[in-house]
């Protein structure tokens, strides 16, 4: 009878080994899984990775400000902000690679970012110097804008008004054409999605047709494609949306993403809106953790309740997505009255998704590492086995080790 007792006992827990080793597997899959997801998920906002894909050798760092609707940022001011920036990078030791002691190569060198009265340089020597600087930019502002193609009119579109780098941080995917230069002596070429190429010309091969906006022509320069999914929809993309220039949003279109002012630009009285930037970007070498967002917190010159500046090259990091999971609660209480554009809207709520599978993730490896440590524990306890028998057995074949080498030496 107690025979037969035993061998039961001994079956229970022989199912309960199984069953938690399969547990273990489980949990570990699940964290692979999960892991391969999330990062399947980050690769879908190739906005948040131009630090990575910037290849000069060095570690790039890729920041984003955002201003609150109520200041002035307009050309000037962000003119002001470059100046700074440029200044305090070289006081942090982040100079041209000529500079460097003993350095005998020729490196990327800083220049200005080109505005819009900068339009006598030749565009292709132009071109030549951007793909050696030292760092890159661009800003934008949203509003709405009216397109005119012959009889067809596509009204309230939403227009992002771009200067600089914009397309190098967001390489958006081209069905026809090619984005329109940031350096163009004319301020006319306008980017559409495939949805506003189908509504005004019933097809998204349209590269070079003239349409117009605010009575002033503009041509097509390219057809992108429209990204889809609930995601997209919900940060922003939801309708047809038009990249322009920003001097063609200030002069053409109304803007709804920050504070303007009337300015008189033609001695007849015409006007444009001035400011309505929201929203600028920056990649440049950071050979420190976080020195990059600090410098440019520190070049815009505004108190923390009117700037938002975060750090888009290790926003998904553990550590960064840790911070979200304690913050769980109060992230959603935002008290900054900031117009986030859609690929801002998109990543925090990429943010919030990663965080919730590393917090189950987290929970996984938890288990496991529990149970084992159990295992470890129980084991122990059950051992058959002491530290001086051990060490007894150790000291007899050291002993038989020597006797043998003796013998061999006789």
């Amino acid at each position: 009878m107690k025979t037969k007792i035993k061998e039961i006992q001994n079956s229970l827990i022989q199912l309960f080994k199984n069953k938690v080793f399969i547990l273990v597997i489980i949990l570990v899959v699940v964290d692979l899984l999960l892991g391969v997801y999330s990062s399947a998920l980050i690769s879908r906002l190739p906005e948040q990775a131009e630090g990575q894909r910037w290849s000069d050798g060095r570690k790039m760092t890729q920041v984003s400000a955002f201003f609150t609707e109520d200041q002035l940022i307009d050309s000037d001011y962000i003119r002001k902000l470059e100046y700074i920036l440029q200044a305090k990078m070289n006081d942090v030791g982040i100079i041209e690679d000529d500079d460097d002691e003993g350095s005998d190569s020729k490196g990327p060198v800083i220049i200005d970012t080109q505005t819009l009265d900068e339009t006598n340089a030749d565009p292709a020597l132009e071109q030549e110097v951007d793909d050696s600087r030292l760092y890159a930019s661009c800003y934008s502002a949203q509003g709405i804008i009216s397109i005119t193609f012959e009889n067809k009119t596509a009204d309230k579109v939403t227009a992002i008004g771009t200067e600089g780098d914009f397309f190098l941080f967001h390489p958006l995917e081209l069905i026809s054409g090619s984005y329109y230069a940031p350096d163009a002596l004319m301020k006319d070429g306008i980017v559409i999605d495939e949805d506003l190429a189908w509504q005004l010309f019933g097809s998204n091969d349209v590269v070079g047709q003239m349409v117009m906006i605010g009575q002033v022509p503009h041509y097509v320069s390219g057809v992108v494609k429209r990204e889809e999914g609930k995601m997209r929809k919900a940060s922003g993309q939801n309708a047809s949306i038009a990249y322009i220039s920003y001097d063609s949003l200030c002069k053409y279109g109304t803007i709804l993403s920050g504070r303007t002012e009337s300015a008189e630009i033609a001695e007849d009285g015409t006007t444009a809106s001035k400011g309505g930037i929201n929203c600028y970007e920056v990649v440049m070498p950071g050979p420190v953790d976080g020195i990059v967002a600090q410098i440019v917190k520190e070049s815009a010159a505004l108190d923390d309740a009117y700037i938002s500046v975060i750090d888009n090259t290790e926003r998904f990091s553990f550590f960064a997505l840790l911070n979200v999971i304690m913050s769980y609660g109060t992230r959603s209480m935002w008290n900054k009255a900031i117009f986030f554009p859609y690929w801002e809207n998109l990543a925090r709520g990429y943010e919030d998704i990663l965080a919730t599978l590393l917090l189950i993730r987290l929970i996984c490896r938890t288990i496991v590492v529990v149970i084992i440590v159990l295992f470890i524990i129980r084991s122990y306890r059950n051992k058959k086995w002491t530290v001086r028998g051990i060490f007894n057995d150790l000291m007899e074949k050291k002993y038989d080790y020597e006797v043998r080498r003796a013998q061999k030496k006789l």
